[in-house]
């Protein structure tokens, strides 16, 4: 690989440094860059196929066009590079692309097409991103992609891939088959429907509730315990100290009925997880529905709302809540007006799931304990039917993979609660 040319290059999208690297097949590859790249870690990088039909005729019927731009804006808003590969029609040229869509156009699907044709799914090899990449001297990537081929290929050839970031494509009435073709057949990690978890519409404003901030860890199976319903320990210990550093900056921590029957849960933030005093303790929620929950005692009481409409033993620092369905907003309105701010959903699944289903979740994490970026979010995505791949960021942390996804466009402030994520 033969680096011949740089220049700065004024675009709609920002200005990027362009430089222009000769391969091995005498072909030019382009990397497009912004901000700091020299030794720099998970740098967000896009490796991208050039697609004349979609990038220079605009045309319908893929969404490449949509990724380019997608990644070009990324990095021009947070630095990294975008590797241009001269791989039209996923390597099998630009002539035989338009074949496989005159077949397309018979009703084959892009698989079928390149079969009939006598041609690879997928020829595209990545051996040019990693030597640009080493020349930039970039030490590990965070990669913008919704294909988990691509995730493995470049980890194949010995590049840290230390993340993923998703990038979001609408279908068009054009491209819906492909895309749906790309799901089923080829794994890419994208939705085929219009609606996603984040779509869906609330019950009540953001601002009439706190901010939600669901998070829980899964092992690659998508298991939360083990057969016999037992807890089974899933977290790391730099995970562990991501969850109380959560917990202190939050007003509450909320738990399901079984969860706490099954486990009662101090849902403290520990001195000996921390390293050092925790700042301050979180309010304890409850979700008991029909449940009786008793309730431990605690040397200091800390403020405990019961959301249910089972009467339970309560003492001055318990507040009940009635709830006579499962319906949230109405409990997160109360919550709210309790001055409770902020909240950290711990589980069981049941309860995430509702509040998944029910739009009230402004912040997602799941920990998965793999360190495969594909598997972790396949299981969340088995765990969170409703949870569309390509909403979902993934990045390596301690022993596994950390997921996270806005679930919401809200307006409360985020970045106040960010911890680790």
């Amino acid at each position: 690989m033969r680096h011949e040319a740089t220049t700065l290059l004024p675009t709609e999208l920002g200005t990027f440094s362009v430089r222009i690297y000769r391969n091995k097949q005498n072909q030019e590859v382009t990397a497009i860059c912004a901000g700091d790249i020299n030794g720099q870690k998970d740098l967000p990088v896009r490796v991208h196929s050039a697609c004349f039909t979609a990038e220079a005729l605009g045309s319908l019927k893929c969404d490449c066009k949509q990724q380019l731009d997608f990644a070009l804006d990324y990095i021009a808003k947070n630095g990294g590079v975008v590797l241009y590969l001269p791989q039209e029609g996923r390597g099998i040229g630009l002539s035989n692309k338009i074949r496989a869509y005159a077949l397309q156009e018979k009703g084959h699907n892009t698989i079928e097409a390149n079969r009939i044709l006598g041609l690879p799914i997928d020829s595209r090899t990545y051996e040019d991103a990693r030597d640009i990449l080493h020349h930039l001297n970039v030490i590990s990537i965070r990669l913008l992609t919704n294909n988990p081929l691509k995730l493995k290929n470049l980890s194949e050839l010995g590049i840290t891939v230390s993340g993923r970031i998703p990038i979001a494509c609408e279908a068009n009435f054009h491209s819906a088959a492909y895309l749906e073709t790309k799901q089923q057949h080829m794994g890419h990690l994208i939705k085929t429907e219009q609606h996603s978890a984040s779509s869906v519409s609330h019950n009540k404003s953001a601002t009439d509730r706190p901010f939600i901030h669901v998070n829980f860890a899964i092992d690659s199976q998508a298991c939360t315990a083990g057969n016999n319903g037992e807890s089974i320990s899933i977290s790391c210990p730099k995970d562990w100290q991501r969850v109380h550093e959560l917990r202190e900056k939050y007003c509450a921590v909320a738990v399901g009925a079984k969860t706490w029957l099954n486990d009662t849960p101090k849902l403290t933030a520990r001195h000996n997880i921390l390293g050092r005093e925790p700042i301050k303790q979180p309010a304890r929620v409850i979700f008991s529905g029909q449940h009786y929950c008793s309730l431990n005692n605690e040397q200091n009481e800390r403020k405990t709302y019961i959301i249910g409409h089972v009467k339970n033993t309560l003492t001055t620092e318990h507040t009940l809540i009635t709830a006579l369905d499962h319906q949230l907003a109405h409990p997160l309105a109360q919550l709210s007006e309790h001055g409770i701010q902020s909240i950290l959903v711990e589980g069981g699944l049941q309860l995430v799931n509702s509040f998944i289903k029910q739009g009230v979740v402004d912040l997602l994490t799941i920990y998965v304990r793999t360190v495969c970026i594909t598997s972790a979010i396949r299981a969340a995505t088995e765990v969170l039917p409703g949870l569309a791949a390509d909403e979902i960021t993934a990045c390596s942390y301690g022993e596994g993979i950390l997921l996270s996804a806005s679930m919401s466009q809200s307006l409360h402030t985020q970045t106040e609660y960010e911890v680790a994520i």
